[in-house]
C-alpha cells in the first residue's frame, strides 16, 4: 500500500488486524520525518495514520503504524526468510515516487532473484540482497517469495546508482548492478515477538560467501572500493559460481577509476569528443561542435584501463558465462565498451540486454549512443524517438536525434528536434540557427528568416559577435535575392 506524508513517499504492507485496527509494516525512513501521514489501500480508500501509533523497532530500519477501517483487507502471509537461498526468485512491490519515474504513484510488482541472504546483517538490519528493478518510493514494500509469502521489507535501492547521482548531481544513471537491500522478516519477528521460537537464529559460524558479499556492499556504499573489491574476492573464493560477486567486483574497479564517481562528466566528455569528430566533415555543423574538445576525465579513464585493466572485463565475462540472462552484466559491459570507444561491442551487448529487458530506458540510451557514435544514424533515431516519447523534456535526446537526421541529409526529419529545443532552451541560439539552416537548404528562404534573425539576436545578446556576423551575412544574402 501507498504511504504519503508532506515530505515523504513510500510503501508498506498490511501485517495484522485487531478489530478495526490494521497494523502496517514499513521501512522506518519512510515515516521518520514525522507529521501527518495517510495510507492508500488497494481499493483506493485513504486513511489517516494516528501519529501516536507509529513505532520504530529498535536498531533496525523498520516501523509499524496503524489505521482504522471496518473494511476487510487481505493480510500478508509470512514466509521463512531463514530458508531463503541465493538464486531463488523473489518479488518486490511498491509505489514509485512521482519524481522518480513516469510510473510515479502507480503500483509496481517486479521480479528478480535473491543475490545474498547474509547471516550477519549490516547496520539497520539489512541482510537480503536481490536483483529486482526498484525505484525511490518503493521503500517499505514487501519482498515476497515465489509463493507470495513475505520474507522481507525492501529498503535500499541500487547503491551504485545512488553513488553516481551523488557524484554528478545527474539523474541519468548508466551503471546499475541490480543490488537492492532488504530486511528479513525474521528480524521483525524476533524484535516484535522475542519469545517466538521460530525466529531464533543459530549461533554465528564462520563467514560465508553471502556475508562477504554484504560486507562488500557496505564498503561500496562508503566508497571504500578497495575493501569492496577484497570482500567480493572473498565471496568468490567461497563460491566460485557467484555471478553477482564477479559483477560487483568489476563495477567496484570501474568506480575506483572515476574520481568522485562523476559519470555524468565522463559521459559528457564522451559525447563531446565523438560528436566533434563526427561533425567535422560537415561544413554546416562543424562550427557548432568545435574540434579537439578537452576530455581529461575520459582520456585518463581510457589510459588507466589500458595500463591497469585489473579483472574488470574478465569478471564481466565470467558473470555472463555463469548467468547468460544477466541483464545488468550486459548493461555494464555495453557502458564500458561505450566509454572505451568500442561501439560495435557496445551495440551488441546493449542489444543482448534489451532482448531481456526491452523497456529499460538506461539500456536504450546506451544503445542509441552506441548506434549514433558508430555512425548508424538512422537506427539511432528510432531509439531516440522512443526515449523522447518517455521523456520529452530531455534536451540531450532531441539534440542527438537532430544531429543524426542532419548528418543523414534529412533536414525535414531533423526539424522537430530543433523545434523542441527552441521551446526547451529558448535562450540557446543554436537550435534556431540550425532550424533556419534546414529551411535554407531546402530553398525555403522565407521560412528560414525568422529563425536566423532570432539566432542572430541571441548571439548578439550573448556577445558572440562572430556567430552574429555569420547570421547577419546569411540574412542579407537571402534578403538581396
Amino acid at each position: 500500500m501507498l504511504i504519503e506524508g508532506a515530505n515523504s513517499h513510500g510503501s508498506g504492507i498490511l501485517l495484522q488486524r485487531h478489530g478495526n485496527t490494521y497494523v502496517i509494516l514499513t521501512a522506518y525512513h519512510v515515516i521518520e520525518k514525522g507529521g501527518q501521514y495517510t495510507v492508500k489501500t488497494v481499493d483506493g480508500q485513504r486513511y489517516a495514520v494516528r501519529p501516536s501509533s507509529i513505532r520504530r523497532l529498535p536498531s533496525v530500519d523498520l516501523a509499524t503504524l496503524e489505521i482504522e477501517s471496518n473494511r476487510d483487507y487481505t493480510l500478508a502471509t509470512l514466509g521463512n526468510s531463514g530458508e531463503a537461498v541465493e538464486g531463488m526468485p523473489v518479488f518486490v512491490a511498491g509505489f514509485p515516487a512521482q519524481e522518480a519515474s513516469v510510473l510515479g504513484g502507480i503500483y509496481q510488482f517486479t521480479e528478480g532473484r535473491l543475490t545474498a541472504n547474509a547471516s550477519r546483517p549490516i547496520q539497520d538490519g539489512y541482510a537480503l540482497v536481490y536483483s529486482n528493478p526498484t525505484l525511490p518510493g518503493m521503500s517499505g514494500g514487501p519482498v515476497l517469495d515465489e509463493n507470495g509469502r513475505l520474507i522481507g521489507i525492501h529498503g535500499s535501492a541500487d547503491i551504485a546508482s545512488t553513488l553516481v547521482q551523488e557524484g554528478s548531481g545527474a539523474s541519468t544513471v548508466f551503471v546499475k548492478r541490480g543490488f537492492n537491500l532488504g530486511i528479513p522478516i525474521h528480524t521483525y519477528l524476533g524484535l516484535a515477538t522475542p519469545s517466538r521460537q521460530t525466529t531464533v537464529l543459530p549461533a554465528l559460524a564462520s563467514m560465508k560467501a553471502a556475508d562477504y558479499f554484504l560486507a562488500a556492499e557496505v564498503a561500496f556504499r562508503r566508497k571504500n572500493f578497495a575493501a569492496a573489491i577484497e570482500n567480493y574476492s572473498q565471496a568468490i573464493a567461497r563460491n566460485p559460481n557467484y555471478s553477482e560477486a564477479y559483477l560487483g567486483r568489476a563495477v567496484a574497479q570501474i568506480f575506483a577509476l572515476v574520481p568522485n564517481q562523476d559519470f555524468d562528466q565522463l559521459g559528457e566528455e564522451l559525447g563531446t569528443k565523438y560528436l566533434s569528430r563526427l561533425t567535422q566533415g560537415n561544413p554546416l555543423l562543424k562550427d557548432a561542435f568545435p574540434p579537439n574538445p578537452p576530455t581529461p576525465l575520459l582520456e585518463t579513464f581510457m589510459r588507466t584501463m589500458a595500463e591497469r585493466p585489473g579483472t574488470i572485463q574478465p569478471d564481466i565475462a565470467k558473470a555472463i558465462a555463469l548467468n547468460p540472462q544477466y541483464t545488468e552484466a550486459y548493461g555494464v559491459s555495453s557502458f564500458l565498451n561505450l566509454l572505451l570507444g568500442n561501439f560495435g561491442n557496445a551495440i551488441a551487448e546493449s542489444e543482448r540486454a534489451l532482448a531481456l529487458r526491452p523497456n529499460n530506458s538506461d539500456l536504450q540510451m546506451i544503445h542509441s549512443l552506441a548506434l549514433f557514435l558508430s555512425g548508424d544514424f538512422r537506427r539511432s533515431i528510432a531509439v531516440f524517438d522512443r526515449l523522447i516519447t518517455a521523456n520529452p523534456q530531455n534536451t540531450d535526446y532531441h539534440l542527438l536525434r537532430g544531429v543524426a537526421a542532419f548528418m543523414m541529409g534529412d533536414y525535414a526529419l531533423s526539424r522537430p528536434s530543433w523545434t523542441a529545443l527552441t521551446q526547451l532552451t529558448p535562450r540557446n541560439p543554436m537550435p534556431f540557427a540550425l532550424r533556419g539552416v534546414t529551411y535554407l537548404l531546402e530553398e525555403n528562404f522565407k521560412a528560414s528568416l525568422p529563425d536566423l534573425r532570432q539566432a542572430a539576436e541571441l548571439y548578439r545578446q550573448q556577445g558572440d559577435m562572430q556567430s552574429y556576423n555569420q547570421m547577419m551575412q546569411a540574412i542579407r544574402q537571402i534578403e538581396s535575392r
